[in-house]
């Protein structure tokens, strides 16, 4: 038994014009074709040549590519081995166009916010000279930073105990925002008897150096998603700018809460920024 093309394309769910479109350029002919009447007539034993087509289609290969596939009968591993590799990718392709369709929510929220926003709650204080057991290093994005963080924090207790640990804090090096390129050091600062060097890896690891103490620094907390924190930044700097503050090092964050479950849960930051009175010299 053999189907007509309209049943045939009703059982393998592709339209007839595909079908038409494939037998044309010789990548699935009919099984039969009635002299008489024209009728094109396909077999269900045809069905896996069709479903090798559309793989190997939706894994991104030319119809000529697709060609030479089928020629070689190319086994159902190695397409299988292609199908996942591309799913793979196509994961990873969601997963950056969610991020930054978040980045976009964020962006217009801020938007709507602006011109809107109470006198934030921002914080003038000294800092004393900090003990940091940390590593510096130069990511490629900011959810390898996030990454970092996240290995940090569950490695560095594991191995040394949260006794004399107080916030992890990430110092934000790279003189300007480079989404590609972000210079960071990522530790704890700690109280007490200096703590052994951490591996985090075979050629990384956490060491100990002392942070400078700083006269004057404005803080503010942000609450919220890690990757919205540019919205609190938004709120410190125009304060520091009506207040004719100035900023005058590399600023840090106080990570008081780490998100719980996933990147995108709740946080709680303290932003530090070094500052100075407009025109003050540094030093003075």
């Amino acid at each position: 038994m053999m189907f007509r093309i309209g049943e045939f394309s009703k059982i393998a769910q592709v339209s007839g014009r595909l079908l038409r479109f494939y037998d044309e350029i010789g990548l699935l002919s009919p099984d039969f074709i009635d002299a008489q009447t024209g009728y094109r007539y396909y077999s269900a034993q045809q069905l896996p040549r069709l479903n090798r087509i559309l793989v190997l289609k939706e894994l991104g290969l030319s119809l000529e590519q697709i060609a030479q596939f089928l020629e070689r009968d190319a086994s159902i591993d190695e397409i299988r081995g292609m199908l996942t590799l591309r799913k793979a990718q196509i994961e990873q392709t969601l997963q950056e166009e969610t991020a930054r369709l978040q980045r976009v929510e964020s962006r217009l929220q801020q938007i709507d916010v602006h011109g809107q926003i109470q006198e934030p709650d921002v914080v003038l204080k000294s800092v004393s000279a900090q003990q940091f057991l940390s590593i510096r290093e130069v990511l490629p994005d900011f959810s390898a930073v996030q990454g970092r963080v996240r290995r940090i924090a569950t490695i560095v207790p594991a191995a040394l105990g949260d006794h004399c640990l107080n916030h992890l804090a990430v110092l934000i090096h790279s003189p300007i925002y480079e989404p590609d390129v972000f210079d960071v050091e990522i530790g704890y600062l700690f109280t007490g008897k200096a703590p052994k060097p951490v591996r985090l890896s075979e050629d990384r690891t956490l060491t100990v150096r002392e942070l400078p103490a700083l006269e004057t620094m404005a803080t503010l907390v942000h609450v919220g998603r890690v990757r919205d924190s540019h919205q609190s930044y938004e709120r410190l700097a125009t304060w520091l700018e009506r207040n004719q503050w100035q900023v005058s090092g590399t600023g840090r964050e106080m990570m008081m809460q780490l998100p719980q479950t996933t990147p995108d849960d709740e946080a709680v930051i303290e932003l530090q920024l070094p500052a100075r009175k407009a025109g003050e010299k540094l030093g003075a």
